[in-house]
């Protein structure tokens, strides 16, 4: 057990955190979901997972490799646990917030954003702004791939971390403020569905599959991770920041032409952002010498 304990990174002891937390969550519902005992035994599983990954740090396998597979890990912790907020998220809180910020957009704007875009679409444009809103997924593997490569293993780990709070704070905050998006709370008010030329049904077909949890909203996960991004690269990677400089443009504005955000999630994603590059700086900065490093010993 201590040698166990002494191979547990700091980014694990976050995922075990949030593992609890998402427990507490499956406890509160546990009578109200369809799916208590899968989701107890998928939540088992991912103690299993990070405990053996723990155990993995201290074997013997070539280090280039190793260091591989644990750069590989907290993605797929990350990708389960959002995965399975579908089974708790629409059963913890029974409001819909859609009325609230749709009214706050039309306070700030005069308008709801989504509704005025529509005079200026057009399926080329559709098909961009759809191309946009998925090349946000991979940005934050890109930066990190190219800081790997360059055996920035401390740096990655750092950046990891604010990532993780970045993520897991929003994944919290859907509990309290779930939503589900113009493209669906002003549905009858558009007077025409978005329609491509070959991208922008696939791309939405490929969201949809990879997006059980539609109460995802509040904040926008697009602009905080987006903001990390354009962050943790101006910081280590000046070449892949100017790289992104395009996407960051975009993606934005894609939120709300693709009619996913309201105008509020994208600055509420942006204070999230801030929040968490700051707070996960500081604690990573005081505290992470005490931990072995994700990557095992450098």
């Amino acid at each position: 057990m201590k040698t166990i304990l002494k191979n547990l990174s700091i980014i694990d002891w976050v995922n075990i955190i949030f593992l609890a937390c998402l427990t507490f969550f499956l406890i509160a519902v546990f009578n109200k979901t369809p799916y208590p005992i899968e989701t107890l035994l998928l939540y088992c599983g991912l103690f299993v997972f990070i405990i053996m990954f723990a155990i993995f740090r201290g074997s013997h396998l070539s280090p280039k490799w190793k260091r591989l597979i644990l750069f590989i890990n907290p993605v797929i912790f990350l990708i389960i646990s959002f995965e399975s907020l579908y089974m708790l998220v629409q059963y913890f809180n029974k409001n819909r917030y859609d009325a609230l910020l749709d009214k706050i957009d039309i306070a700030i704007l005069s308008v709801s954003p989504t509704i005025y875009i529509e005079q200026f679409t057009h399926p080329l444009f559709t098909d961009i702004f759809y191309l946009f809103y998925l090349i946000y997924f991979p940005m934050p593997i890109i930066i990190l791939g190219v800081m790997f490569k360059r055996n920035m293993f401390v740096e990655v780990e750092k950046s990891l971390l604010i990532y993780l709070f970045t993520y897991y704070l929003a994944y919290i905050l859907y509990f309290f403020v779930p939503a589900e998006g113009p493209r669906f709370f002003l549905l009858n008010e558009y007077a025409y569905p978005l329609t491509g030329i070959f991208l922008a049904e696939p791309i939405r077909q490929i969201v949809n599959t990879f997006e059980p949890n539609t109460l995802d909203v509040f904040p926008s996960l697009h602009t905080a991770i987006l903001a990390v991004t354009m962050f943790v690269s101006y910081k280590y990677n000046r070449k892949v920041f100017n790289w992104f400089i395009l996407p960051a443009i975009g993606i934005p504005i894609s939120l709300i032409y693709c009619r996913y955000h309201y105008f509020v999630d994208m600055i509420a994603g942006l204070v999230l952002a801030v929040f968490s590059f700051w707070l996960a700086s500081k604690i990573y900065d005081k505290i992470s010498s005490r931990f072995v490093n994700h990557f095992g010993e450098l």
